[in-house]
């Protein structure tokens, strides 16, 4: 729900309401309220401020013997993720210590098994990695999503296609882009699954994203050209996009290390 305030503040911001949307922004970092940080995951708070104890970050439902539930399908650990309004600077990130604590608090995710590609709140943490010094891991574990969640079988999306959400990932994703935080007009890119890709705009612009590489190995991001410029970092707006692009991935199959 802080999410949603956040957007919400975008919403007032565009209106030119600056007043509303000041206090919608602080509103929208309440979520630091239920972030625990002696343990490093949200939790549950009773209404004298104590925390919610002992918390098991990847126990689902019900979580304790009244049968409270803290988290709606999900897991402290996966949840604790859902901060997609705030993750650099001296939002998440800050919260777990930096860029390196981001990292681990990733691995610890994805490394160990607890990352659920069939809730769509977790959608956006594959992109994550790109707020560390890490961000081939986006790459590694984006491209591993793309290839073992969806199948043309019975069965083959890993949840339900909540307003076609998943299928929407796994269309943005293997294009190379994604809207971690749809209200800031920001996308985070990752390799393209695809050789060439076109996306005809409806105001007669053409996006063109290309990959480079020496085989499908080469999944890891070496160098991005905009319009024949090299962009800096791993993020292109939504202006950028909708202007026509001509996008080129030279990819290769090691990782580089950081940005």
């Amino acid at each position: 729900y802080a999410y949603d305030v956040a957007c919400l503040a975008a919403v007032a911001k565009g209106l030119g309401k600056a007043k509303d949307a000041a206090i919608l922004a602080k509103r929208g970092r309440n979520y630091k309220n239920v972030f625990d940080t002696t343990i490093g995951f949200s939790n549950g708070r009773y209404t004298n401020g104590a925390w919610y104890k002992p918390l098991d970050p990847d126990k689902k439902l019900p979580v304790n013997a009244e049968g409270i539930s803290l988290f709606t399908e999900g897991t402290s650990r996966q949840y604790s993720f859902y901060v997609p309004q705030d993750i650099g600077g001296g939002g998440l990130t800050k919260l777990l210590g930096g860029k390196q604590g981001l990292e681990n608090k990733l691995d610890s995710l994805f490394i160990n098994g607890h990352y659920w590609h069939g809730n769509e709140p977790g959608h956006q943490v594959p992109f994550m990695y790109n707020f560390t010094n890490a961000p081939y891991k986006t790459q590694y574990w984006v491209h591993k999503i793309l290839a073992e969640e969806y199948s043309d079988g019975v069965g083959g999306l890993s949840g339900n296609d909540d307003a076609g959400q998943m299928s929407a990932w796994y269309q943005l994703a293997s294009m190379g882009f994604y809207p971690v935080n749809p209200a800031d007009g920001i996308y985070q890119l990752t390799s393209p699954l695809f050789d060439k890709v076109l996306v005809h705009l409806p105001n007669k612009k053409t996006i063109s994203i290309s990959c480079h590489k020496r085989s499908n190995s080469s999944i890891y991001i070496k160098q991005i050209l905009l319009n024949g410029k090299k962009l800096n970092g791993l993020s292109i707006s939504h202006k950028d996009l909708a202007a026509g692009a001509n996008l080129v991935f030279k990819l290769s199959e090691k990782p580089v290390i950081s940005k």
